[in-house]
């Protein structure tokens, strides 16, 4: 989450676009996208650990990090990092094309009198569409991320050995119902905060930090608020191919979540998650800002 939201924001701020216009904006946002992938990975391997791991059962962020980093080294931090930082130029073109068409189809319907409703009816629409490309990143992500030790198979190899062993649905799309349920209504409500705080900031803060700040919160409030879903899709995603199809249900997940834990199941990596969410949105939008003024630059010569 974070890593095609600059293309789709920027689109969001300009009434048309020329081709130029998009291509720089595509060209900003996957090189903002992989700096944020790069620079909150560590807190997404710790918050998928938490959320997903008995092995970590009441920890903190900062103790999955340091154990992780003791135990099996630095680089550890980063297992999984291939397909979502390889996926970005493709989640850009999901996100910015079907965000453009569902724009545009909604003001030809309401004309420019809801200007807010039609945003976070095509960030949902955008955020469905990319639903089954995020469930197959994160699956092997996370299955990457579950593994103790740095050895284990590769991103690719766990890919192929889950279609191999039970087929191309089931491989490949383990745990896509919460995550369509996660990012299609968190990619609505992060455009409705991001542009809110954005118009406020602005007149109190330069342009850059406004940017970060804004992308920051916004990506706090949106996954925030959709934290449990993201704890039972990380649980399902963890799980192997062995699990049986009730296991991997979400109902089972909640009822076993709930017995062991009670409501503190939902909470599971909370901490590791806001953190994460700051700091990809706000590298997402520095790294944007900063390809974008690059491009610029070269344009002018």
């Amino acid at each position: 989450f974070g890593s095609s939201l600059p293309c789709a924001t920027a689109l969001k701020c300009r009434g048309g676009r020329a081709m130029s216009e998009a291509l720089r904006d595509f060209f900003g946002g996957t090189l903002g996208g992989m700096t944020g992938i790069l620079a909150g990975h560590p807190l997404d391997t710790a918050k998928t650990r938490l959320q997903a791991m008995s092995h970590f059962d009441r920890g903190t962020t900062y103790q999955v990090l340091s154990h992780t980093a003791r135990d099996e080294g630095y680089r550890a931090l980063y297992k999984g990092l291939s397909f979502p930082l390889c996926s970005t130029a493709l989640l850009n073109a999901v996100v910015f094309g079907v965000e453009g068409i569902s724009e545009r189809t909604l003001k030809s319907l309401w004309s420019e009198e809801r200007p807010m409703l039609t945003g976070f009816i095509a960030g949902c629409i955008a955020g469905l569409a990319q639903s089954p490309l995020v469930c197959t990143v994160d699956l092997v992500k996370t299955q990457r991320q579950v593994q103790l030790g740095w050895h284990g198979d590769s991103p690719v190899g766990i890919f192929r050995s889950r279609i191999s062993d039970v087929g191309l649905r089931r491989g490949a799309f383990q745990g896509l119902g919460p995550t369509a349920l996660k990012e299609c209504p968190s990619y609505g409500v992060y455009f409705l905060v991001y542009e809110q705080s954005k118009r406020l900031s602005e007149g109190h803060l330069p342009t850059v930090p406004a940017t970060l700040l804004s992308g920051g919160l916004a990506g706090c409030v949106a996954l925030g608020m959709i934290h449990p879903v993201d704890v039972v899709k990380s649980r399902i995603q963890a799980l192997p191919t062995s699990c049986s199809h009730q296991e991997r249900t979400p109902l089972y997940v909640v009822r076993q979540g709930l017995q062991r834990e009670g409501l503190a199941f939902f909470l599971r990596g909370f901490g590791a998650a806001m953190a994460r969410a700051f700091v990809v949105n706000a590298a997402t939008f520095g790294g944007y800002e900063a390809a974008v003024a690059a491009w610029d630059g070269v344009s002018l010569r």
